[in-house]
């Protein structure tokens, strides 16, 4: 996708958005596509350790193809993650590959416990554009209290590790980020001391960024307060879809539970279902406000955030730049 047709179509989203419009003239721009549910930690801030039996699973590389074959002509970039910890998949990279001789910038989240030497150099050769550990606190205690069932100087070792195996192959991708949730208390006070201490173990690495987020409720499914705001109809209905590894597609990646899903890709097209009633249906709803009995809008602190000429304020920068991590 040539820069100029990159903001033709950016173009055509806002004005969507902002007139609301329920169905759309173009095709999503982004995609979430889940390789696998399981993952191998219990952190306290996500909801992945109370997923049913029945949600974990892995995504059929068949099924993975049909959606890249289907996505090359329109998707600028393809996150190959959502509720689970993308290594644990035996043919994550070979989607990556698939991925990227498709056109689609590709980018994923890991928790780097599992990225030892062999998945490090294989993650390089791959052609990954981008990728961010999700890494929470400076020091072991910290860090093992959030990360349940990881081991903090451990997973530090493999993040340097990589990042020395980066330089030695002297590669520009994929992007490094060290990514942290910024939790009450955590990066105040002693913690700007450790903070610094932390980062200075990566000094002389090529990390290309530190970067905190907000803590945010997965829908209601975790503790945290609404932000002050005003109500703000969520973007990703006019410009993203989520597929969950068994098909399922979602409109939204803070739906954890699959609770409005909106069709699958096994048996329908993503152009179908982009547009179909019950997309059609959501963005009515949510433009309007009406999210009340919508599992996955009505608790969401996602709808109530700061904003610019009527879109989140993190989301315009971001798309802007084309900085869409």
């Amino acid at each position: 996708m040539t820069t100029f047709d990159y903001y033709r179509r950016l173009a055509g989203i806002f004005w969507s958005y902002k007139r609301r419009k329920t169905t759309l003239r173009y095709l999503p721009v982004r995609l979430w596509v889940e390789p696998t549910s399981h993952c191998n930690l219990a952190c306290v801030m996500c909801p992945n350790k109370d997923l049913d039996r029945s949600q974990k699973g892995y995504m059929d590389f068949s099924l993975f193809r049909k959606i890249i074959d289907e996505a090359s002509g329109f998707v600028f970039d393809v996150h190959l993650l959502h509720r689970g910890e993308s290594l644990l998949h035996p043919e994550f990279f070979a989607m990556v590959r698939y991925a990227k001789k498709a056109g689609l910038v590709t980018r994923f989240h890991t928790n780097g416990t599992l990225l030892d030497e062999d998945k490090s150099r294989k993650l390089i050769e791959s052609g990954l554009d981008q990728f961010a550990f999700s890494f929470d606190g400076y020091d072991a205690e910290t860090y093992e209290r959030i990360r349940v069932k990881a081991h903090f100087e451990k997973t530090v070792a493999n993040i340097i590790r990589f990042l020395e195996i980066k330089k030695e192959m002297r590669a520009r991708r994929p992007a490094a980020i060290l990514e942290l949730i910024d939790f009450p208390g955590l990066f105040r006070g002693e913690g700007e001391k450790k903070r610094k201490a932390f980062l200075a173990r990566f000094r002389g690495l090529p990390l290309d960024k530190v970067k905190v987020k907000n803590l945010h409720n997965w829908a209601g499914d975790a503790s945290a307060g609404r932000r002050p705001g005003s109500y703000l109809p969520c973007t990703f209905l006019w410009q993203a879809l989520i597929i969950f590894w068994d098909g399922s597609v979602l409109p939204c990646t803070q739906d954890f539970h699959g609770l409005s899903a909106v069709g699958s890709v096994r048996d329908s097209s993503l152009a179908d279902i982009w547009n179909g009633e019950p997309m059609r249906t959501l963005r009515r709803r949510v433009a309007a406000g009406d999210i009340r009995g919508l599992a996955a809008c009505e608790k969401c602190d996602r709808l109530w955030r700061p904003q610019f000429l009527g879109v989140p304020r993190e989301y315009l920068w971001r798309f802007l730049f084309k900085k869409m991590n």
